[in-house]
């Protein structure tokens, strides 16, 4: 028997979550289908339990480093990492049982099935088949494991099964160093972990400025063992794996891989829907309705492959479920682009990166500042960083940037505030800079990209009354 339904959405995740509070405003004939582990990406596996870990490595880290301030401390101990590793955990738990809780609310419309296109309109869910008016695909993304590398499965962590670890092991391996790949291998590194990070290229937590790629590679480059190339595994080696990059090796216990998520969508049987698929098996679809071709069905979240933060998978969600109920589809504007990296000095990369300025042929100038030099930076024994700031070259208005900064998480989203509202360079410069504060740093970019481009300047940076004075 056939159920019928206004809504059918295909995973529980954050996108899924969102398409499904939009929908419950129009109607309650709608089903969530979802056969996995519940409880969302960043709480289970993602953004919670790392900053959990990284909390904890900078803490240790921390109390470590206080040879800048001239202070000699004798009382570090050595990490117990099977604790660290349980106190992860816990966090993990307590975020995830606060998903799981708000989902009592609604659980009579909740299939815990695994689901597969029929046709646009109805689902098979292997005992039963359910029928809806639209669906929304908000699978998520699961880890990539190259194939000639599972024979080895009993080495290799990918980042979904990292925190089950009862305790880390005391050489690891880490290949990939994107936004997750770094986080981890740095906070492993400050727990006493000996590490071998191999990355393909220098665009380590997603960098595209070859300037801030090669200062972010110094400065992790001096911390931890970091090789560029094509990451190898050898072979086993006793009851270790021998693992390598160019014309070296070594043994660890384990490997991290984190080379990359990919949208879940092999199982739903899209080929029943006629549908052309690029080489990660994502159909077409408008990126500001999210509809897929002129079928009734739409795809938010990590299962499109755009934006793979929490984030932009809830306003995705949300859009999606909009355009569901909706008579007519929606065309919805995007956020701001801001990645962050929460990596020490944080990495972030916000509006336009190099790269899409450079592959559109924009004609922009750069804004630059360093760390190293900035006065509440060195109070803080963390004068290290590099900012840029990419600005139209006629106007001034802020496209984008890419840093690499103490505390750069937050002047990522000062950056972000300014790129949303449109803000022009020579205006950020007539708005107050304490002092000392880290925004200092980002004054000077922005002065710096004021002055190269070619809107005429005002004498002073501070606004001119409306009234004269006379007098």
């Amino acid at each position: 028997m056939t159920k019928p339904y206004d809504v059918a959405i295909i995973g529980a995740g954050t996108a899924g979550l969102t398409a499904r509070a939009e929908v419950a405003k129009q109607t309650g004939n709608y089903v969530v289908i979802d056969g996995g582990i519940l409880g969302t990406t960043c709480a289970r596996v993602g953004c919670m339990p790392s900053k959990s870990l990284i909390a904890i490595a900078s803490a240790y880290h921390s109390q470590k480093g206080l040879e800048p301030f001239n202070i000699e401390n004798t009382k570090t101990a050595s990490p117990d990492h099977a604790k660290i590793m349980r106190h992860v955990r816990l966090l993990r738990d307590r975020f995830v049982a606060g998903v799981e809780k708000d989902m009592q609310l609604w659980k009579d419309h909740l299939i815990r099935k695994d689901a597969r296109f029929i046709d646009p309109n109805t689902l098979d869910l292997g005992d039963e088949t359910v029928s809806a008016d639209k669906v929304i695909i908000a699978t998520g993304s699961k880890p990539v494991i190259p194939e000639p590398w599972r024979k080895y499965a009993g080495y290799l962590i990918d980042t979904d099964r990292f925190f089950e670890l009862e305790t880390l092991p005391r050489k690891m391996a880490v290949f990939g160093l994107g936004p997750v790949g770094i986080e981890l291998a740095q906070s492993l590194s400050r727990l006493g972990i000996e590490v071998i990070c191999i990355t393909r290229d220098k665009s380590i937590g997603g960098l595209t400025d070859p300037d801030i790629q090669n200062y972010a590679f110094q400065i992790f480059s001096q911390k931890m063992n970091i090789r560029v190339g094509t990451p190898e595994i050898i072979g086993e080696n006793g009851n270790r794996l021998t693992v390598g990059c160019n014309d070296e090796t070594w043994d660890v216990d384990r490997v991290l891989v984190a080379v990359g998520r990919r949208p879940a969508l092999g199982n739903l049987g899209l080929e029943k829907l006629g549908l052309k698929l690029d080489d990660r098996g994502i159909p077409q679809f408008n990126e500001n309705t999210f509809q897929i071709e002129n079928l009734p069905v739409f795809i938010a979240g990590d299962a499109n492959g755009l934006r793979p933060v929490l984030h932009e998978a809830a306003d995705e969600g949300r859009i999606a479920g909009y355009n569901a109920m909706a008579k007519e589809v929606t065309c919805f504007q995007k956020r701001v682009n801001l990645s962050i990296t929460f990596s020490e000095p944080n990495i972030a990369v916000i509006g336009e990166s190099h790269r899409s300025l450079s592959l559109r042929k924009t004609d922009f100038v750069v804004g630059e500042s360093d760390y190293e030099r900035q006065g509440r930076a060195i109070i803080m024994g963390q004068n290290e960083g590099k900012v840029r700031i990419y600005a139209g070259k006629t106007d001034s208005r802020i496209l984008g940037a890419e840093l690499i900064a103490p505390h750069g998480e937050h002047l990522a989203h000062q950056i972000a505030w300014a790129i949303g509202h449109g803000t022009w360079a020579v205006d950020i410069l007539s708005m107050p800079f304490y002092h000392p504060v880290l925004e200092e740093g980002l004054r000077s970019a922005f002065s710096q990209a004021a002055k190269k481009s070619t809107l005429p300047k005002p004498a002073f940076e501070l606004l001119r009354c409306q009234d004269s004075i006379t007098g």
